[in-house]
């Protein structure tokens, strides 16, 4: 059995037992949400498609993580005006674990295994080689990056734990236009990534462009 959901403006096809990102949502990582917004049942040969929506029929599923997608980056240019401009988006996004169809008729799909769910530090799972993946800070990017490790700044908790102006003053010394860089808010933002707490490191940086508040 399968089902057509919409939520977040899309429309998903989703089978029990199977995982799916979608726009992200308010609840707790753990938690069941149960979606009701089902466009149609599918069921072997037999297909029931709603008006728009199929009475009854519902999906449920479990609140796995909460993380953003890649960086999308934006840039702006005018000819002969001199004008350029940088953004970067990282748009959020929901893991769900689809547990169980129904079809609104009695018959229900249930996933054979159950929902695993990630240690809360999972959620921040940009770590390689005991490093992570500091261009996720807004207004980081990669060769900023490769400063900030060069000057044993290579994780998350190291870059919480830095000051601005001494962040500032590394940048200077490595050359380059990269002391036109604002660190102000990426002790911040590392902290929030540290911690696992996405959903508060989105709201953060939909308020930054290139790492400075709007």
């Amino acid at each position: 059995m399968y089902a057509v959901i919409k939520t977040g403006g899309r429309q998903f096809r989703v089978v029990a037992g199977e995982k799916i990102k979608i726009e992200q949502i308010a609840a707790d990582v753990g938690q069941e949400v149960v979606i009701d917004q089902v466009l149609a049942v599918g069921n072997g040969s037999e297909l029931m498609l709603g008006t728009p929506l199929v009475s009854g029929a519902t999906v449920t599923a479990t609140l796995l993580s909460h993380g953003l997608f890649d960086k999308v980056h934006i840039f702006k240019m005018r000819r002969r005006k001199h004008y350029q401009k940088r953004q970067g988006h990282r748009q959020g996004y929901t893991e769900l674990f689809i547990a169980a169809i129904t079809d609104g008729k009695g018959g229900v799909s249930k996933a054979a295994t159950a929902a695993v769910i990630p240690a809360p530090k999972a959620l921040a799972a940009t770590s390689k080689g005991g490093k992570d993946n500091l261009e996720v800070i807004e207004g980081i990017g990669p060769k900023i990056a490769k400063v900030l490790v060069e000057g044993g700044i290579a994780t998350f908790a190291q870059l919480a734990a830095a000051k601005a102006d001494d962040i500032t003053a590394m940048l200077k010394a490595s050359g380059g236009r990269f002391s036109l860089a604002n660190p102000a808010s990426w002790a911040e933002q590392a902290a929030l990534l540290r911690d696992g707490k996405m959903a508060e490191f989105k709201a953060l940086t939909d308020a930054l462009v290139g790492g400075v508040k709007k």
